[in-house]
């Protein structure tokens, strides 16, 4: 007797009991998916067994579930605070400072009793193929200048292009390519181009802020999204599609929240690719109509294809007579697929990083008085008058702003979760971690996150916000640990533009308005995905001065 007729004596036995007569059709079907089912149960036992005890990364310390499978992973990111649990897991877990105990007995120790084997450990298992990092000595080695370790494909694949983009582009020599083309735009001469395009776009912002800020308070979370989504907008497509005036009494649009969305999908997008094919390929029309959030985002890819169609029609001379400059003109040799793709990321990422840097160091400084007082007074003495805002060069000479700017930077960690390597197969000089060697293959990362909360490199106010860091005599000294656009060949090609942003926004904003805490306010909890929000926003008043 085979094993497929005691499945069709079981399935007989199971329906016969209620009654139904079989049909031989029916009864090949039950068994069918009895047997699909037992192999699915059985793959599992096989592929989780394998995880746990026989995986090159079986040694490595970290939960069970997350050496079986991603599943872990995904609901950590999911919940909103992904570095907080690696940063107590790191902590909880660590190499033992005797023998391991062979594989076999591996099932005794449980994730509830391994931390009292072991003391803290530079490299947790997040995932079967997937070590956390908190050796911040290593981080040159994993993002260095020259032969990084290369991006993790389906990591970077979740984020919505359509087309590899300079951000997404795993490949060295294509993403090579692709940077030199954009270089000129985002170098610092390039971004001093932009200023003028930035006071506007700032200009309009306080002319709403105006407007509204007698009658209501100012959420300064909203209020940077708008202003940094419009100078993208601006600089990307030559059009921001009317979102500075979109709600006259606040600081929402319709594309803003596209990009709310489309951070929040990352992580779904990025641990289930058929989420992004099942996207890709719904009819927009009914996508809209199933999820009307959904049909926010589907409207901003169609504003940028429809974008890039219109400048396609220009003429030469009309190309190159644009207001501001405009990233297009660099990308004339892409394709309209490849164009689009590439504006789309620079708004997706671009806008959320410098404005949740705004924002929290907006709340960061009129938390603390004693730093919003020094700031404010060094702004009065080099601006006399609130309405004439100084040149940004000049603004860059003024110390405290500076500082205030870095510890922002630092402090915010605007994009503070993973961005994943693959371990390079490199026998001559294998990656080491705490003195085990890493198989290669394995993703690896270290957080911007763990290299701005070490104390072993900030001291024990690693954890505050302290602008007067900057103005210590070993400041050259902390460069280097300042990470906030990654480090090595693939840093954010946005690294010169952020800083010159917030330079102007601070400047002004702290100049022109008296900004103040609402009554019984209660800081806001942070959110990583992917970039950082603050829960329910940052309310304030703001006055003229």
């Amino acid at each position: 007797m085979t094993i497929y007729d005691v499945l069709g004596d079981a399935s007989n036995f199971v329906l016969d009991r209620t009654g139904v007569e079989l049909s031989v059709v029916l009864r090949d079907c039950i068994a069918l998916i009895i047997i699909l089912w037992a192999g699915v149960l059985v793959f599992s036992w096989a592929r989780g067994t394998y995880r746990l005890y026989f995986h090159p990364l079986r040694h490595f310390p970290g939960p069970r579930k997350a050496a079986q499978s991603d599943r872990w992973l995904y609901d950590r990111l999911v919940d909103g605070h992904p570095e907080e649990d690696f940063e107590k897991l790191h902590r909880d877990y660590s190499q033992s400072h005797l023998q391991s105990p062979p594989c076999y007995l591996y099932f005794l120790f449980d994730s509830a009793d391994t931390s009292a084997l072991f003391t803290e450990t530079k490299a947790l298992r997040i995932a079967p193929n997937e070590l956390h990092i908190n050796d911040t000595s290593l981080y040159k080695v994993v993002y260095r200048q020259s032969n990084p370790f290369l991006k993790h494909e389906q990591f970077y694949l979740g984020f919505f292009a359509t087309e590899p983009t300079v951000f997404t582009e795993v490949d060295v020599n294509k993403h090579r390519e692709r940077r030199k083309m954009l270089n000129p735009m985002f170098s610092r001469s390039g971004v001093l181009q932009l200023e003028p395009l930035i006071r506007d776009k700032l200009k309009q912002l306080e002319a709403k802020i105006d407007r509204l800020c007698e009658r209501q308070v100012i959420n300064v979370s909203d209020a940077m999204r708008l202003l940094t989504t419009n100078v993208i907008m601006e600089f990307s497509f030559c059009d921001t599609a009317g979102t500075m005036d979109e709600q006259p009494d606040g600081f929402g649009s319709h594309f803003l929240d596209a990009l709310a969305i489309a951070v929040h999908a990352v992580s779904g997008f990025q641990h289930y690719p058929w989420m992004m094919t099942l996207a890709r390929w719904t009819p927009p029309a009914l996508a809209k109509a199933l999820s009307p959030p959904s049909g926010a985002m589907i409207d901003m890819a169609q504003f940028a294809a429809d974008s890039v169609t219109g400048w396609r029609r220009r003429s030469e001379a009309e190309r190159k007579d644009t207001k501001y400059p405009a990233i297009l003109n660099r990308l004339e040799t892409l394709t309209h697929r490849e164009m689009v793709a590439e504006n789309l990321d620079f708004l997706v990422a671009g806008a959320d990083t410098t404005a949740c840097s705004l924002t929290v160091t907006f709340l960061e400084v009129i938390t603390h008085p004693e730093i919003r007082d020094k700031l404010v007074s060094e702004l009065d003495a080099a601006m006399q008058d609130a309405d004439t805002l100084l040149p940004v060069q000049q603004l860059e000479k003024l110390p405290y702003l500076s500082a205030c700017i870095k510890e922002g930077l630092r402090f915010t960690s605007a994009v503070p979760s993973r961005l994943p390597r693959v371990v390079p197969d490199n026998k001559l000089d294998p990656f080491l971690v705490d003195g085990q060697i890493v198989p290669p293959g394995t993703i690896v990362s270290i957080s911007a996150y763990t290299m701005h909360n070490s104390y072993d490199i900030w001291g024990p106010d690693a954890r505050a916000f302290s602008p007067d860091r900057w103005l210590r005599p070993n400041v050259q000294s902390l460069e280097q640990y300042l990470c906030p656009f990654s480090k090595g060949a693939r840093m954010c090609i946005g690294q010169n533009l952020v800083p010159v942003e917030m330079a102007l926004t601070l400047a002004s904003l702290f100049r022109k308005y008296e900004i103040g805490l609402l009554e019984g306010f209660v800081p806001p909890r942070r959110v990583d995905c992917f970039t950082l929000e603050l829960e329910g926003g940052l309310p304030l008043k703001f006055r003229r001065r």
